[in-house]
């Protein structure tokens, strides 16, 4: 930083929140026909509640097995 811009810098900015990576600890079923609603064999995909991200059927049952 030149010295221009130290001068300018504001000594009060506020530190960008460290936020830390989601666990994808609740995970919420999808099925794509009604008629497969509540067969867990049936699931096409998983959707995180806490951050929205999708998995496949596979990549969510390794997730949920990991908990």
């Amino acid at each position: 930083m030149g010295l221009l811009g130290k001068l300018l810098k504001k000594p009060d900015q506020p530190q960008a929140l460290k936020v830390p990576p989601c666990s994808h600890r609740i995970l919420l079923s999808r099925w794509d026909n009604v008629e497969d609603m509540g067969h867990e064999d049936r699931v096409t995909g998983y959707k995180c509640e806490t951050c929205g991200e999708m998995f496949t059927a596979e990549a969510g049952r390794e997730l949920m097995s990991i908990a």
